[in-house]
């Protein structure tokens, strides 16, 4: 089991990549768009997505908190890693 991790909508992401400091793991900077993207996940049209191992979910969990537009979410339990 895994976790899905989602940004959306990724067109409100802005580049002070946060996320990316906190959980490197997970997410990677986009400069030449400016946003942060999720490594391995898919872009889903304003939306990007990816199922996790479920033992980043506290790198997540504080990424999402600390995302000042609040728009990187987390579901447990998914199939995948």
């Amino acid at each position: 089991m895994g976790i899905r991790v989602t940004i959306k909508p990724l067109s409100e992401c802005i580049p002070d990549f946060a996320c990316v400091a906190v959980c490197p793991e997970v997410f990677i900077p986009d400069e030449e768009l400016g946003k942060a993207r999720i490594k391995g996940g898919e872009n889903r049209g304003d939306f990007m997505e990816a199922v996790i191992p479920s033992h980043l979910k506290p790198c997540v969990e504080m990424a999402a908190s600390l995302c000042p537009r609040g728009i990187i979410t987390v579901e447990d339990s998914v199939e995948g890693p």
